[in-house]
C-alpha cells in the first residue's frame, strides 16, 4: 500500500514539474529560474525521507566500526544483493550509462571518521589536503544535496561551490531531470565501504617507492543496517622500472585501493 502511495505521489509530482517546464508557466509573473527552482525544491521533498533513512544508517554503521583490525578478509553471511563496487570518476557525467541506475554498482565509498557527515567529505581531493581521501560517490553526492546544506536547508554547498551549481546545469538541459538522475543513481547504491586509513606515506619524488596508502575497510548493508564484510586494501603508485608510470601518483593511490578493495570484494562474496 505504502509503496503504491509513494509512487503515485513521485509520478503526481513528476508530471507537475514537467508540465511547468514544458508550459512555461508556473506562476503569476514567475521568472524561469523562479519556476525552475520551485522545481527542483518540490523534487527534493520528494527524494528528502529516502536520503534520510541512507544518512541515518550510514553514520549508524560509522558509530559501530570496531577498533581492531579485520585481520583478515571475512563476511559473516551471504549478501543479496551481491555488492559490486566500482571506481568512481568524479569528472563522469551524471547522465552516462555508466552511471545509470542498474550500473556503475551498488556500492559507494567513504572516509570512515566523516560518514556521520557526508557534507564534510572532500568532492575533488588531492595531495594538498595533507590527509588521504578520495572522491565521493553519488550516495554521497545525494546526500549533499538533500542535506541542510542544500537548498532546502542553508541554499550553501558547504564542500565545494564547483559541485554546488552542478545539478542545476549540465549536458542535461532540464535541470529537473538531471537532479532527478543524480538523486535516483544515489539511491541505488545499496552498500557503501567505509575505509579507515591505517597508514599513508604521500608521494615524494618519482622513485619514491615508499608512497602507500593502507586501510581497514568496512562493508556496511545500508538497508539490513549490520557490517556483514571487513577486509583490508593498500593503494600505491605504478612504477616501471623504479619510475612512478603516471604524473598523478596521488590519483593512481586513489584508483588502486579502490580497484583493491573491488577486487577483493568480489572474491569474498561471489565463491
Amino acid at each position: 500500500m505504502r509503496t503504491g502511495i509513494w509512487k503515485g505521489a513521485a509520478l503526481g509530482v513528476a508530471a507537475v514539474v514537467v508540465a511547468m517546464l514544458l508550459s512555461g508557466c508556473g506562476g503569476d509573473g514567475d521568472s524561469e529560474e523562479e519556476r525552475t527552482d520551485r522545481a527542483l525544491k518540490a523534487i527534493l521533498k520528494e527524494y528528502g525521507p529516502r536520503f534520510e533513512q541512507r544518512r541515518a544508517a550510514l553514520a549508524a554503521a560509522a558509530s559501530r566500526l570496531p577498533k581492531d583490525s579485520p585481520g583478515k578478509n571475512s563476511c559473516d553471511r551471504e549478501l543479496d544483493p551481491q555488492p559490486d563496487f566500482q571506481h568512481f570518476d568524479h569528472k563522469s557525467l551524471v547522465l552516462d550509462s555508466y552511471n545509470s541506475p542498474g550500473q556503475g554498482g551498488n556500492v559507494d565509498i567513504a572516509s570512515a571518521s566523516e560518514a556521520h557527515t557526508p557534507e564534510r567529505i572532500a568532492d575533488d581531493p588531492g595531495w594538498k589536503l595533507g590527509r588521504f581521501a578520495v572522491a565521493p560517490g553519488w550516495l554521497i553526492r545525494g546526500m549533499w544535496i538533500t542535506g541542510p546544506q542544500g537548498p532546502l536547508g542553508t541554499n550553501h554547498f558547504e564542500v565545494t561551490s564547483r559541485y554546488g551549481h552542478e545539478p542545476y546545469k549540465g549536458v542535461e538541459k532540464d535541470s529537473a531531470r538531471r537532479l532527478r538522475k543524480i538523486l535516483d543513481v544515489g539511491l541505488h547504491k545499496r552498500y557503501a565501504a567505509l575505509f579507515r586509513v591505517t597508514t599513508y606515506r604521500e608521494p615524494g619524488r618519482p622513485g619514491d617507492e615508499a608512497a602507500v596508502v593502507k586501510a581497514d575497510v568496512f562493508l556496511a548493508d545500508l538497508e539490513m543496517g549490520d557490517i556483514p564484510c571487513r577486509l583490508t586494501a593498500t593503494g600505491d603508485p605504478l612504477f616501471v622500472k623504479d619510475y612512478w608510470y603516471s604524473t598523478t601518483p596521488y590519483e593512481d593511490m586513489q584508483t588502486s585501493l579502490q580497484s583493491d578493495i573491488s577486487s577483493k570484494l568480489a572474491a569474498m562474496t561471489r565463491g
